[in-house]
């Protein structure tokens, strides 16, 4: 089962699929190559995001509105699938000045379809296997390669403050955590988030138990920042007895 394949870390690449457990970014040699790029055609692009689980290879704009790209792809030019772009609020210039949390939205399909457009795909990440084949998000700012690993996946209302950029009190940062816990799909052993952890949050809209059409329920998918020189450690992912749904808590 998904579950007791969960229970046993793999060691990456042997099987030859896209995503397969490795911890080197496979696009690092290019991203920063992709980014200067980027930047040149739109100055709003400040970051590239490899998520090779989820087909993710590509451009993050940020500017000062959070809605301007919503609709806009790269170009600026009309897309009902927009770009990804990352919070306003959130500092893309290094390792050293990320945000406690950074937070990348993306759009995706109303059927929640896993190999949908954009960040659809990220539907994939429910399974507690695909995250333990797939557990390496890879972020590249100008002249950085940050590695994240995911500790996350959960659905909520967006009344939850998952978007904060900093928590501001010891409590606000506990009372996150707590949350995230009790909305975790899975129980990850191996990667717990830790004092002075810089987070990762990807952000899609999600419609799996949103039975009143409000619009107002997102797939979140958390992941912390390994530091530049550590290596691979045991990961172990399985589902969770009963995680805390929309509408349940």
């Amino acid at each position: 089962s998904d579950t007791e394949r969960a229970g046993r870390p793999r060691r990456g690449g042997n099987d030859g699929r896209p995503g397969a457990r490795s911890r080197h970014d496979p696009r690092a040699d290019g991203s920063q190559a992709e980014l200067k790029a980027a930047a040149k055609k739109n100055e709003d692009a400040k970051a590239w995001l490899c998520i090779p689980g989820a087909e993710v290879d590509d451009a993050v704009m940020q500017t000062e509105n959070n809605a301007y790209y919503l609709y806009l792809d790269e170009t600026e030019t009309y897309s009902p699938w927009g770009c990804y772009y990352a919070d306003c609020r959130d500092s893309l210039e290094s390792r050293e000045k990320l945000a406690e949390n950074t937070v990348i939205y993306g759009h995706a399909a109303s059927d929640c379809d896993k190999d949908g457009p954009k960040f659809t795909k990220l539907f994939r990440y429910m399974d507690a296997g695909y995250v333990q084949e797939n557990p390496y998000i890879y972020l590249s700012v100008d002249g950085e390669d940050m590695i994240f690993q995911i500790v996350a996946v959960f659905v909520t209302d967006t009344e939850f403050g998952y978007i904060r950029p900093e928590f501001e009190t010891e409590k606000e940062r506990t009372e996150y955590l707590e949350t995230v816990a009790r909305k975790n799909f899975f129980t990850i052993k191996g990667a717990a988030i830790e004092d002075g952890d810089k987070l990762l949050t990807l952000s899609t809209c999600c419609t799996l138990y949103d039975k009143n059409e409000t619009g107002n329920q997102r797939l979140v998918v958390v992941a912390k920042l390994l530091p530049a020189a550590a290596e691979e450690a045991p990961y172990a992912v399985q589902d969770a007895e009963s995680p805390e749904l929309p509408g349940n808590e």
